[in-house]
């Protein structure tokens, strides 16, 4: 991130120093700018062109989000009933001091919980779609070479406080059903340790519920915890990914802006 802010101020201060922009104490005589708007837009319109083919090549992995949302939600509904199904398991949850003991020991809190944030993910992924394509629309309409300061401007701001915008939400979302499916983890590992161990932890459970596991009950949460943690490496993954194609997305936009912001101030002074 230092890196990225140190070559966009690097950047402007390159432009602005050599001549590009009329200084404060200039002389009178008349001097040769040594880029003019049309160059300067340019330099912009190339910078959008990199969001734009990033954008494209990230619509693969974008398109997979509907699915693995779809998919998280097939997890939670395998979790609720897990817990639900079986009288046994409903009271060890209750019962062992299990992590994020505030929210896993209340199922119905942690459940609908990570179902919100569910729900969140898929609205904030269908805004980010949104601007996406937006984007990618307006900027297939313009021409290097004939483009507008103006049409430059005005789609270089879009992306840095719509697109930008709705990605960096999105990645909050999905960091949210990450928590929430953490607390799902540590319960089915907890069962599954309390259930293999055969110790105090199962001795305690017998006495207090006054039954044993069923071999369907040591089944089902083996499952769940498989495909829990098959989720949390996916989601991960994604989580990192949107990550990596913001920091590029940012240095890039934030590049366009100060050239179109730039060829703005060189056309006032004219």
């Amino acid at each position: 991130m230092n890196t990225m802010k140190q070559s966009i101020l690097l950047v402007s201060a390159l432009v602005l120093f050599s001549g590009c922009v009329p200084q404060p104490e200039a002389p009178k005589v008349q001097t040769q700018q040594c880029m003019s708007v049309t160059q300067l837009n340019s330099y912009s319109y190339d910078c959008l062109a990199r969001v734009a083919k990033l954008l494209r090549e990230d619509r693969k992995n974008i398109d997979t989000f509907d699915g693995f949302i779809n998919t998280m939600k097939g997890t939670v509904d395998s979790y609720a009933q897990m817990i639900k199904s079986s009288v046994y398991i409903s009271n060890v949850v209750r019962f062992l001091p299990i992590p994020y003991a505030g929210e896993v020991s209340n199922t119905t809190k942690l459940i609908s919980k990570t179902v919100l944030n569910l729900g969140g993910a898929a609205s904030a992924l269908n805004r980010y779609k949104k601007s996406s394509e937006s984007f990618l629309v307006s900027f297939d309409k313009l021409d290097r070479n004939r483009v507008s300061t103006e049409e430059i401007f005005k789609l270089a701001i879009y992306a840095d406080t719509k697109v930008l915008v709705d990605a960096n939400e999105l990645r909050i979302s999905l960091k949210d059903i990450s928590e929430s499916t953490a607390a799902m983890a540590a319960t089915t590992q907890s069962i599954t340790d309390a259930i293999e161990s055969g110790g105090w932890y199962m001795n305690q459970a017998k006495s207090f519920v006054g039954l044993s596991a069923h071999n369907d009950d040591k089944t089902n949460v083996v499952e769940n915890r498989n495909s829990i943690n098959s989720r949390m490496i996916q989601l991960n993954q994604k989580i990192a990914s949107l990550e990596k194609s913001g920091e590029t997305h940012r240095f890039n936009i934030a590049k366009a802006r100060i050239y179109s912001e730039l060829a703005l101030e060189v056309e006032r002074q004219k």
